[in-house]
C-alpha cells in the first residue's frame, strides 16, 4: 500500500453515498460514490433500506480502497432522524422513514399531551415537527407493534454504519439530536423523554463526542474490501455538520449554504448566543462538532429536488429548433442541468414559483401549501418557468437568512457548497437576494473535507479544527450581489402567505 498519511471520509445520504482517501492537507486522492433510491411502498411513504444502503457503502469503500492508500482512520457522516431497527441476530426488520414521508403527524399531538412544545424545544433544541424520530418511534408502536417487540438495537444511519463497520456502538452529539431525544445542553439522552415515552435508552448507542474512536473495522470486513485491518473509525457528525465544517464553519457568524437535494444554511453560533430572544423565535440548534458551539440550520428540503424534478418531467430536450437532434451533456461534458441554465430565461416576468414540493417542511411545520406556479400566461415559456423556479428557491433562502437576523445571530461569511452550488449563475442569483457576497469552494464535497478534518484533529496531525481549515479549505470564487430583487422578495412573501392561508382553509 501506498505509504501517505490519510483518512477515509464516507457520507452517507438519502440518495447516495460517497466516499473518498484525503491526506493530511485535505488532497483528495481518490473518490467514489454510488447513488441508490427511495421506497415507495405507499401514498405518502418515503423510506431508505438500511440493507441496500449498507451494500452501497460496501462497494464504495472497495472501490476507493484500489487506489492502494492506506488511511489510518475513518469519519463517518450521515443524515438524521431516520431509525434503523435490528433484531438479536443484526437483522435489519425495518426500512428507514425518513423525512419526506408523510406518515405520523397526530404523533405530535400525543407528545403535546405530557410534553409542551416550548419545553421540547428547549430541552432538544428542535422545535415540534413529526418528521424526528421520537415521533416514527411512536408511530410505529401503534402500527407496527410486532416490528417493536422484535427489535433488540436502536440506530440512526450514521450508528447503524459505524456498528456494521467496527462491530461497536457509538453516536454523535449531532446526528443523535435529530432524533429530538437528545439533552442538548448535556449531549446525552435526554432522561425525561425517556421516562416520559418509555423510550429504552439502554438499546440506543451511547453519545461521545465527534472525533471519538468507536474501535478498529472488523477483521474480515477489511479483508474483504480491501482495507488496512489496524484502521480505526471514529465518530463524525450530521451530514450537514460535516459539510459546514468542511466549508470553513470554524467561528460564530460562519454559515455555510448546503445546496444539494435540500438547502440548509447552517450558522456556526458560540452556547452562550442561545438565550430567551433565540428560544423565542423556535429555530432549531444542534449540537456542532466542537463542544461548546452549535449550529443554526434554517432551510428547506425540496431544494435540488425542484431542479431534478422541473428539468426530469418538463422535457428539456435542448433542441434549438424544430427537426434538429437533441443536444447530450455527456459529449460536451456538461450536466442536464448546464444546458438548462444555457436556456433559462434573462427574466421570469409575472412568473412566480413556491418551491413547496413536500408537505414536510423545516421552517414552517404548519403550513400546508403545496407548490404553485403564479402568473402564468401566454408568455410563460419552459425557460421563463426555470427563472421563477430558481428565483423561488432563492427567496425561500432569504426568508429563513431573515429568520436569522430577527434572532440577533450575525453573519460574517457564508460559503455554499454541494451539488447546486456548481451553478454559477444559480449562486450569483443567490448573492443577489441575500444581498450578501457567497463564495464558492473549490471541493464542492464539503463534507468530506470536514470529515477528513475530523479524521486529522483525531489523528492529533492538527491541534483544533481552525489550525486544520487553514489548508484543508480552499475558496474558488466570491459572488458579490448585484441585481436588485428587494421588491420582487416582497410580492413573493405576498404569494406564500397568500397560499398558506388558501391551503390552510380548503
Amino acid at each position: 500500500m501506498k505509504e501517505v498519511c490519510c483518512y477515509i471520509g464516507l457520507d452517507v445520504g438519502t440518495s447516495g453515498c460517497k466516499a473518498s482517501v484525503v491526506d493530511d492537507r485535505g488532497r483528495i486522492l481518490a473518490s467514489a460514490r454510488r447513488e441508490y433510491s427511495f421506497e415507495n411502498p405507499g401514498p405518502g411513504r418515503v423510506e431508505l433500506n438500511p440493507v441496500m444502503v449498507w451494500g452501497n457503502v460496501k462497494e464504495t469503500l472497495k472501490e476507493v480502497a484500489a487506489a492502494g492508500y492506506k488511511p489510518r482512520l475513518m469519519s463517518v457522516s450521515s443524515i438524521g432522524e431516520a431509525l434503523v431497527l435490528m433484531d438479536r441476530e443484526d437483522r435489519v426488520l425495518q426500512n428507514g422513514i425518513i423525512y419526506l414521508d408523510e406518515r405520523g403527524p397526530e404523533t405530535m399531538e400525543e407528545i403535546r399531551e405530557k410534553i409542551s412544545d416550548r419545553q421540547i424545544h428547549r430541552l432538544t433544541g428542535i422545535p415540534m415537527n413529526f418528521i424526528y424520530s421520537l415521533n416514527r418511534l411512536l408511530w410505529l408502536r401503534r402500527h407496527e407493534p410486532r416490528v417493536i417487540e422484535k427489535t433488540s438495537r436502536y440506530f440512526m444511519f450514521g450508528d447503524y454504519i459505524i456498528y456494521m463497520l467496527t462491530g461497536e456502538r457509538i453516536i454523535d452529539p449531532s446526528t443523535a439530536s435529530k432524533s429530538m431525544m437528545l439533552d442538548a445542553w448535556k449531549l446525552d439522552w435526554a432522561d425525561e423523554i425517556g421516562t416520559l415515552f418509555q423510550v429504552p435508552f439502554e438499546q440506543f448507542s451511547p453519545v461521545a463526542p465527534t472525533g471519538t474512536v468507536a474501535g478498529r473495522i472488523r477483521k474480515k470486513l477489511a479483508e474483504e474490501l480491501g482495507l488496512p485491518v489496524e484502521m480505526k473509525v471514529a465518530a463524525g457528525c450530521h451530514d450537514q455538520c460535516a459539510a459546514t465544517l468542511g466549508s470553513g464553519g470554524v467561528s460564530a457568524g460562519d454559515m455555510a449554504a448546503g445546496e444539494g437535494s435540500t438547502e440548509s444554511l447552517n450558522l456556526v453560533a458560540e452556547k452562550e448566543a442561545i438565550t430567551e430572544p433565540f428560544l423565542e423565535k423556535n429555530i432549531c440548534f444542534e449540537p456542532y462538532v466542537k463542544t461548546g458551539q452549535y449550529q443554526i440550520p434554517v432551510g428547506q428540503f425540496s431544494h435540488g429536488t425542484c431542479l431534478r424534478w422541473f428539468v426530469r418531467e418538463f422535457g428539456w430536450d435542448f433542441q434549438a429548433k424544430p427537426g434538429q437532434e437533441s443536444r447530450d451533456p455527456a459529449k460536451e461534458g456538461k450536466s442536464v442541468y448546464d444546458l438548462a441554465a444555457e436556456t433559462c430565461a434573462a427574466d421570469a416576468g409575472e412568473l412566480f414559483f413556491l418551491p413547496y414540493m413536500t408537505r414536510s417542511k423545516l421552517m414552517e411545520a404548519d403550513n400546508p401549501a403545496l407548490g404553485v406556479f403564479a402568473g402564468v400566461d401566454v408568455n410563460a415559456s419552459r425557460g421563463r418557468m426555470y427563472r421563477a423556479l430558481l428565483e423561488g428557491l432563492c427567496f425561500e433562502s432569504r426568508k429563513s437568512f431573515d429568520i436569522l437576523e430577527t434572532a440577533a445571530l450575525p453573519v460574517h461569511k457564508i460559503v455554499a457548497t454541494g451539488g447546486c452550488s456548481r451553478s454559477r449563475m444559480f449562486m450569483q442569483m443567490k448573492a443577489d437576494v441575500l444581498e450578501k457576497p457567497v463564495s464558492v469552494l473549490k471541493n464542492t464535497d464539503a463534507g468530506i473535507t470536514g470529515l477528513a478534518m475530523i479524521c486529522a484533529v483525531a489523528d492529533g496531525q492538527y491541534q483544533d479544527y481552525k489550525e486544520a481549515a487553514a489548508l484543508f479549505v480552499k475558496t474558488e470564487e466570491e459572488l458579490k450581489p448585484g441585481k436588485d430583487y428587494r421588491e420582487k422578495y416582497a410580492r413573493y412573501c405576498k404569494i406564500s402567505r397568500a397560499a398558506k392561508e388558501l391551503y390552510q382553509n380548503l
